[in-house]
């Protein structure tokens, strides 16, 4: 890992571009960046539990008086995690509810590296081992509440992509969703299209959590409940 500033995005400099509901699919295996590491990161920076602020600003760059990693976020616990189906029919879900933090060497070939309950400068990430990428159909990436909020789109949260060739994809998760209450989001898929592998933007927003994602995209995993958040 020398020489890479992963707190600030990998490679300097590493060119960025944001992806959005409306945006097109990004070729991994074009940019030639389906081997090696793809890093998802997640952070957020709301010290308000869904409060803007006096200034009511939201967005991806709020207006800040100390920098991020002075002001870690001791009231918003956000989760990061992915279902994941391989070419064989297989299917799961990488998470920290449950202990489910994957394998990168081994399947399901995903790692959550941690479970990060402050919003520090580091956030949470999962590795995705694409040298292993001949068993992935598809990788949904989802962010959901853990506590703090009742709307993940007030937290300033951010989901980056950090491929090992092309620019870093920044999804930036500021709604607006419609919902009275926002406790989850499909991020984005990682998924098999014809030859390629390609990164296809989601953004789709949930009240629910992991059980109503499932539904919407058809996983067909069978959940259980653990407090208010579900359990494979």
């Amino acid at each position: 890992m020398s020489g890479i500033d992963w707190p600030n995005g990998g490679e300097v400099p590493f060119r960025r571009t944001n992806l959005s509901a409306t945006g097109h699919d990004v070729s991994l295996t074009r940019q030639g960046a389906a081997v090696g590491t793809l890093r998802v990161n997640l952070r957020w920076s709301s010290a308000g539990g869904g409060n803007t602020g006096g200034s009511g600003r939201r967005g991806l760059f709020p207006r800040r008086t100390e920098p991020l990693a002075a002001r870690p976020n001791r009231s918003v616990d956000l989760d990061l995690g992915c279902l994941y189906e391989f070419t064989d029919g297989q299917r799961g879900v990488v998470q920290a509810v449950g202990q489910r933090s994957g394998d990168y060497a081994r399947p399901p070939y995903i790692r959550l590296d941690r479970d990060d309950r402050f919003g520090s400068q580091a956030g949470e990430n999962l590795f995705i081992n694409m040298d292993q990428n001949v068993h992935f159909e598809r990788i949904l990436i989802f962010v959901m509440v853990k506590s703090g909020t009742a709307d993940l789109t007030t937290c300033d949260t951010n989901v980056t992509f950090y491929p090992t060739a092309g620019p870093a994809l920044e999804v930036p998760l500021t709604g607006p969703s419609g919902l009275v209450k926002t406790n989850s989001c499909a991020v984005a898929q990682i998924r098999r299209q014809g030859p390629e592998i390609v990164v296809h933007p989601e953004l789709k927003y949930f009240s629910g959590y992991q059980s109503e994602i499932d539904a919407a995209f058809g996983w067909g995993l069978r959940w259980g409940h653990s407090s208010h958040h579900s359990r494979f």
